[in-house]
């Protein structure tokens, strides 16, 4: 018990897990003040943070769970909900995105609409559950969220990351400012 203990600690307390949980922590308190955020500035700043998490995530390493039972989810469907308004208000018309329709969808058309501001929402709920269970400062609590959170990340949140990514680099390349009016 004594070797899964210190395992445990070295990888929460890594330089590597230190580094996303900042980058995380970063990406989070951005998203949580959009209120007076511009268009342009928007893009910017997103392109800076999801390419910041990303990166560091990657360097994370992998962990085992220690623990039974999953982590209980922090952020709430109102919380979710107001950040995907806030989103979607800033990019106004530049929000919306086609993508290709997952293998599982109900709807097997080509082509699917979307939006970055749900694509964004979600990753932020799952990194905020994530910090947030972290912070806390219990050990086995922080290992088995980053287990999770690697879990979500090969599911769902790493290609909600690049698809929002890859939206807001095309915005920023071409100059959009969705604060201006057409």
């Amino acid at each position: 018990m004594q070797e899964e203990g210190t395992a445990v600690h070295n990888y929460v307390y890594s330089s590597e897990m230190l580094v996303f949980v900042k980058a995380a922590n970063a990406c989070c308190a951005f998203l949580e003040q959009l209120t007076d955020m511009e268009g342009r500035a928007f893009i910017i700043e997103s392109v800076k943070h999801l390419s910041a998490v990303y990166a560091s995530f990657l360097n994370t390493g992998e962990s085992e769970p220690v623990l039974d039972s999953p982590s209980e989810p922090t952020i709430t469907e109102q919380e979710w909900s107001v950040l995907f308004q806030r989103i979607a208000m800033i990019l106004g018309p530049h929000n919306d995105i086609l993508r290709m329709a997952d293998e599982g969808e109900f709807d097997r058309s080509e082509v699917v609409n979307h939006t970055i501001s749900e694509d964004m929402a979600d990753l932020y709920q799952d990194l905020r559950d994530f910090t947030s269970i972290y912070s806390r400062g219990v050990e086995e609590f922080m290992n088995d969220s980053a287990w999770e959170l690697g879990e979500n990340f090969a599911e769902h949140w790493g290609a909600k990351l690049l698809r929002a990514l890859q939206a807001l680099h095309a915005l920023y390349v071409t100059g959009v400012d969705p604060s201006e009016k057409e």
